[in-house]
C-alpha cells in the first residue's frame, strides 16, 4: 500500500507538469499569426480608412488566408485592395483575391500558395462607412479593432486609431485582456493599443469620445447628448478592471512567494538527505568475473540496475526455463516472418505465476501461446499481469537479504517529492506569467535557477540513499562483474570460460543485460556447427540466431507490443478593461486554408 502511494506521488508530479507543458502548445499547428497591425482612420464623414496587416508563419503546405470584417446593419466596406509579401520578397498587389457580402459582413479571401516554414503578409485596405455616431454634445467610435473570432491565437498586436489632427478632449478606453496597454494621445491626435499573446476568441474593443468637428460631415446622427453616459458606462468598467488588477496581483504575489518556496524546499530537501545504504562498485571499475552468478538472469538485472525487471528479463526467465527443459521453443514462418511457439513441459511453473498462467491458458490454448498471438494481443490485463510479476521479482530480491525495502520507500518518496515540489513551483511561477510584465526576465532567470539546483538536489538525493545492503552491494559486484565479461566478450577465447552447455546456462543472462546478439555473434565464430550438434543445437537452435530473428529479439518485441497496451485611466495611458462597451466588429477574424 505505502508503494502504490508513493508512485502515485511520483506519478501525481510528472502529470502536473506534462499538463502545463501541454497548455502552451497551439491547439492549432498548421500556422501561426506572428502580429497583426491594424490602423483605423477616422475621416471627416464618419467613416473609418482600414489598413491591416497580418503576418503568418506556416508550418504546413496552404493555399490560402482569409478575413472576416464583421459590421452593423447600416454599415458597409468600400473601395477594397489586397496586397501580400511573400517571404523576403517585394510587396505586391494580391493576384487572386474574392470578397464576399454575408449575414454579418464581409469576407475576404486570397489565393496564395504557400510552402512549410514560408512566412507571408497579407494587408488589407478598405473604408467602412457609418463607423462614427454624432450627437448633439459629442462624437463616438465604438469597434472591435481586434475582432474575437481567429481560428488561432495572435503572437503580437497593434491597433491605432488615427484623427486628422490635434483632439482636444480626446479620451478613450479599451476593452480585451487586462495585460493589454492603451496610449491616448490628444496632442498627436492618436490612440495606440498593444498587447501580446491575445486569444483568438477575446479580441481588443476601442471605444472614444471626441468632439464634434473631427467629423462634421458625418451623417449617422442621433438627436440626443451622450458624452456622460459613455463616461459613466467607462468608469465603471474601469473601476472593475482595478479591482481585478488588485485581485490579480495580490494572487500573484502569494503564487511566486509559494513558488519561491516550493522551489527552495525541493532543494533543501536533497541538500540535506544523508548517505544510507551500501553502493555497489561500478561496472567499469571491476575485473571480470567468469563465474555463473548465484542468482537468476531476474535477479541479476534487478541487482544491475536497482530497479523492477523489464520485458528482458522476462525473456530471459523464459529461456532459463527452456534450458531446465520446463518449456520448448520452436520457431516457424508466416509470410516469411519468424515467430516462435512456447510449448509447456512441466505444468508446475503455472502454480508459481499469475503470468504465466495467463500467457498459456489465456492467451494460448493451455499447452502452448505464440509470439504472434501475443503481437496481436491487445488489452490491459497482459500488462497488469507483467507488472505483478515484475514485484513480485523484485520482492523476492528484498527477501533475499540483498535489497532494503524501506530504503527503496525512502528514495522513492523523496525523490518524488523533490519532483513534486519543482512541479508545483514551475507551475505557480507559469500561472503568475502574465501579470509580471516588465519583470518578466527576472522571474524566469529566478526559477531557472531553482529549477536547475533541484535537479542537481534530485541527483544528489539519488545517490545518497542506496537500496543495497551490504550483502546486496557484494552480490551486485560480482553481477556487475559478470556482466562486463560478457560485455568484452571476443577479447578472450570462450572456451576458457567453459562449453556449449555452459554458455546455454549463460545465455539468459545475455538476455537480461541485452548483450544477447553480441555473445551469440562470438559463440558461432568459437565453436563449429558439429560442436553445436552434438550439444543438441536443434532443441536450443532458437538461442542461436541473432538478430531480429533470434528468440530473445522476437519475443521481447511481441511481449513490449501486447503489454504497452497596470491600471485603467479615463482620457490618459493605462490598461485595458474588460467586457464589451458593445462595440460593432464582435466576431470579426480569419484564418488559412
Amino acid at each position: 500500500m505505502k508503494r502504490k502511494l508513493v508512485r502515485l506521488f511520483v506519478l501525481l508530479s510528472v502529470v502536473l507538469l506534462g499538463l502545463t507543458v501541454s497548455q502552451n502548445v497551439h491547439a492549432d499547428d498548421e500556422y501561426d499569426i506572428e502580429y497583426v497591425n491594424v490602423t483605423a482612420k477616422v475621416n471627416a464623414n464618419g467613416s473609418l480608412t482600414m489598413t491591416r496587416q497580418i503576418r503568418y508563419d506556416f508550418n504546413d503546405d496552404m493555399h490560402g488566408v482569409y478575413y472576416q470584417q464583421n459590421l452593423g446593419k447600416k454599415q458597409a466596406v468600400k473601395n477594397v485592395s489586397v496586397t501580400v509579401k511573400d517571404n523576403n520578397e517585394p510587396e505586391q498587389t494580391a493576384d487572386d483575391f474574392s470578397i464576399e457580402h454575408n449575414d454579418d459582413g464581409y469576407r475576404f479571401k486570397v489565393y496564395h500558395a504557400v510552402s512549410e516554414d514560408d512566412r507571408l503578409t497579407v494587408t488589407y485596405h478598405y473604408q467602412i462607412t457609418n463607423a462614427v455616431t454624432n450627437y448633439r454634445d459629442t462624437a463616438e467610435l465604438n469597434f472591435m479593432i481586434i475582432g474575437n473570432g481567429w481560428d488561432t491565437d495572435l503572437d503580437h498586436v497593434q491597433a491605432s486609431v488615427i484623427f486628422p489632427g490635434k483632439v482636444k478632449n480626446l479620451q478613450a478606453w479599451a476593452h480585451g485582456p487586462l495585460n493589454g496597454e492603451i496610449k491616448v494621445l490628444p496632442n498627436q491626435g492618436k490612440i495606440v493599443m498593444h498587447v501580446d499573446d491575445l486569444d483568438g476568441d477575446t479580441g481588443v474593443e476601442v471605444h472614444t469620445i471626441f468632439p464634434l468637428t473631427v467629423t462634421p460631415q458625418n451623417k449617422n446622427v442621433i438627436n440626443k447628448n451622450h458624452r456622460q453616459a459613455v463616461i459613466r458606462k467607462e468608469a465603471a468598467l474601469v473601476k472593475k478592471a482595478n479591482q481585478e488588477r488588485k485581485r490579480d496581483r495580490i494572487i500573484n504575489a502569494v503564487m511566486i512567494a509559494v513558488a519561491l518556496l516550493t522551489g527552495i524546499g525541493a532543494i533543501l530537501q536533497g541538500i540535506f538527505v544523508k548517505k544510507q545504504g551500501f553502493k555497489p562498485t561500478k561496472m567499469s571499475q571491476l575485473r571480470h568475473n567468469y563465474s555463473l552468478p548465484v542468482v537468476t538472469p531476474v535477479a541479476a538485472q534487478i541487482l544491475d540496475s536497482g530497479r523492477k525487471p523489464d520485458s528482458r528479463a522476462f525473456t530471459a526467465y523464459l529461456m532459463q526455463l527452456a534450458v531446465q527443459k520446463q518449456v520448448k521453443l520452436d520457431d516457424y514462418l508466416v509470410h516469411h516472418k519468424v515467430y516462435y511457439r512456447i510449448t509447456l513441459q512441466d505444468p508446475k511453473i503455472l502454480t508459481a505465476s499469475p503470468l504465466m498462467q495467463f500467457l498459456f491458458n489465456d492467451l494460448g490454448d493451455g499447452q502452448s501461446f505464440t509470439t504472434r498471438e501475443l503481437r496481436q494481443y491487445h488489452s490491459k490485463k497482459l500488462g497488469n499481469k507483467f507488472d505483478g510479476w515484475a514485484d513480485t521479482q523484485f520482492t523476492g530480491v528484498e527477501d533475499q537479504g540483498y535489497l532494503e525495502s524501506d530504503l527503496y520507500d525512502k528514495r522513492s518518496f523523496t525523490l518524488g517529492s523533490i519532483l513534486f515540489l519543482l512541479a508545483i513551483s514551475f507551475i505557480l511561477v507559469l500561472f503568475s506569467w502574465g501579470i509580471f510584465g516588465q519583470y518578466k526576465m527576472q522571474l524566469a532567470i529566478g526559477e531557472t535557477i531553482i529549477i536547475l539546483l533541484g535537479i542537481a538536489a534530485y541527483f544528489r538525493a539519488k545517490n545518497q540513499i542506496s537500496l543495497y545492503t551490504k550483502e546486496g552491494a557484494q552480490e551486485a559486484e560480482q553481477v556487475r562483474g559478470f556482466k562486463k565479461m560478457l560485455s568484452d566478450i571476443g577479447n578472450f577465447k570462450m572456451r576458457a570460460v567453459g562449453d556449449l552447455i555452459l554458455w546455454e546456462d549463460i545465455l539468459p543472462y545475455a538476455v537480461a543485460f541485452d548483450l544477447a546478439d553480441k555473445v551469440v555473434k562470438q559463440l558461432k565464430i568459437e565453436f563449429s556447427q558439429e560442436e553445436f550438434a552434438n550439444d543438441g543445437f536443434y532443441y536450443y537452435a532458437p538461442f542461436y540466431l541473432s538478430g531480429k530473428n533470434s528468440f530473445a529479439a522476437s519475443f521481447n518485441s511481441s511481449f513490449t507490443s501486447g503489454i504497452s497496451s497596470g491600471s485603467s485611466s479615463t482620457g490618459a495611458n493605462g490598461g485595458f478593461s474588460g467586457g464589451s462597451s458593445g462595440g460593432f466588429g464582435g466576431g470579426s477574424g480569419g484564418g488559412a486554408f
